[in-house]
């Protein structure tokens, strides 16, 4: 069954049930006549359900702008393909949709408020924005909406809301939260009748399962894309993106850069996983994109649970400003360079060192942002990375674990300084064994804690405690090996003390 509207301008169709496939034709006849009225849209569907929805037009229409309107609304499955004129827009408010939207001519697609029932694709379209704002969420409208459909609030809030938006010109995403939360009576601005207002709960939020995937071809006119204090499940962005790219104050829980790249620049600000929690499995993947003119500012890599860097370009206009980094060697194991960072066990044979290359290239990068205290860490892990390429001679092994354990190359201050202090007292009771001056229960001579400050000089005279004539070989080895011994853990420890003044 088909049915066939052709809607009157300015005349709202609310309350109706259309089951099977309905056909919205848009006719240029039905304008003839209308005088335009700014601020209104041109048709209007309040409180209707469709089992499937077409939206075509065949025809030019001389009007100076169509503004199709959904509000409450159910639409099962949504089918755009077919319009002529390009002065149509189209406006969706809260309301729950699905389905395909595609055609270069539509001028404006507007989401607000909308639950997407699995996923909706928004292709070719000019202008996009999409909208969550806590403060038109009606309470009663909502309530209707679902009982209509035989559904509840608790049982639809978790599903995935999937947005696919590819080769769109301009794009705004964004979120309106508010501090308020659960059920509110306000007045509405334009009647001043009381009505019930639903503010989300930080449970709610928790809950939401909103995923955005952004994919744009080279030459399809891209200019900008903005995601703004967004609350996200998953975002993925494919592909060359010729315009720019703004992702600000936004938690999301997976995010993914795939064969990405952008030619006036990209800014990642304020990013971090909204789920902080063992239980919560939350991913950052970076996969064979070119990060020049890309820029991560104040950017949360510590706080995901999963990082893969793999085969990406850094370039000399890719900035780290303010980024949270992990902060020892067992946390930096989190970030892999593997091809699928679904797949962790799969590993390139050369594995160690593309991790070993990678940290190199980002701790450049860091550097070069002026993060001297970040790019210290990925030196230090990069190392550890070079020390497991099998083909590595055994001495170079040899000099990288050595200076991993005595100052975790070069990062650890207290590391050396405790080593010097055992291993010093160790030689000193041993040295102080070989001349009989110690283990002796007659008596304790407590000059013998003075002179040993002047054992952990290592120009100190052989003589320093004893005459040359009572001492023996052991204890001419002992000192002499004690003074190689200190003298590394000084040299470690100043080395340390000194990594903010190495270039």
């Amino acid at each position: 069954m088909t049915t066939i509207l052709s809607p009157i301008p300015y005349k709202t169709t609310a309350n109706e049930e259309l089951a099977g496939e309905t056909i919205i034709r848009i006719e240029a006849s039905k304008f003839d006549s209308i005088d335009y009225q700014e601020g209104r849209p041109s048709i209007s569907y309040v409180n209707c359900r469709f089992t499937t929805l077409h939206i075509e037009n065949q025809e030019e229409i001389e009007f100076r702008d169509i503004n199709i309107n959904f509000l409450n609304c159910y639409i099962g499955d949504l089918k755009i393909k077919e319009i002529k004129s390009t002065n149509i827009s189209l406006h969706f408010s809260s309301s729950i949709i699905s389905g395909n939207i595609n055609n270069q001519n539509i001028n404006y697609v507007g989401i607000n408020n909308c639950i997407i029932n699995n996923n909706i694709f928004i292709q070719n379209i000019n202008k996009v924005y999409i909208s969550y704002t806590e403060e038109n969420i009606f309470a009663k409208r909502w309530i209707n909406l679902f009982k209509s459909i035989n559904t509840t609030f608790e049982q639809i809030l978790p599903k995935k809301n999937s947005f696919f938006i590819n080769d769109c010109k301009e794009l705004t995403f964004q979120f309106n939260e508010d501090s308020k939360t659960g059920f509110k009576l306000s007045d509405r601005h334009t009647t001043g009748e009381k009505s019930l207002h639903y503010y989300l709960t930080n449970e709610d939020k928790n809950k939401l399962s909103i995923n955005l995937n952004l994919k744009n071809s080279a030459g399809k006119g891209h200019i900008i894309s903005k995601i703004h204090n967004s609350i996200l499940n998953s975002l993925s962005i494919t592909g060359n993106f010729e315009g720019e790219i703004q992702l600000e104050n936004s938690s999301i829980n997976n995010f993914y850069l795939h064969n990405f790249s952008t030619d006036k620049g990209a800014i990642f600000f304020d990013i971090k996983p909204r789920t902080i929690s063992d239980t919560v499995s939350t991913k950052l993947e970076l996969h064979k994109s070119n990060l020049d003119n890309v820029i991560f500012d104040n950017f949360s890599l510590a706080k995901y649970a999963e990082i893969s860097l793999y085969r990406n370009k850094f370039g000399q206009s890719t900035s780290f400003i303010s980024c949270d980094f992990p902060n020892n060697f067992a946390e930096f194991e989190k970030i892999k360079t593997i091809e699928n960072i679904h797949y962790p066990e799969k590993k390139d044979d050369n594995y160690y060192k593309n991790r070993y290359e990678v940290f190199l290239k980002l701790k450049k990068t860091v550097e070069n942002s002026g993060n001297f205290y970040e790019s210290q860490k990925l030196q230090m892990v990069s190392n550890e990375a070079l020390k497991q390429i099998e083909s590595i001679p055994a001495q170079d092994k040899l000099i990288l674990w050595v200076n991993s354990f005595s100052n975790n190359h070069g990062l650890s201050i207290g590391r050396p300084f405790k080593w010097l202090i055992i291993v010093s007292i160790i030689f000193y009771i041993c040295y102080l064994w070989t001349l009989d001056k110690i283990f002796i229960c007659s008596s304790i001579d407590w000059n013998l804690i003075g002179y040993y400050f002047s054992f952990l000089d290592i120009t100190h005279r052989t003589d320093f405690l004893v005459n040359k004539n009572e001492l023996n070989g052991l204890s001419l080895f002992i000192d002499y090996f004690n003074k190689i011994i200190t003298g590394f853990f000084i040299y470690q420890f100043v080395a340390s003390f000194r990594k903010y003044g190495k270039k």
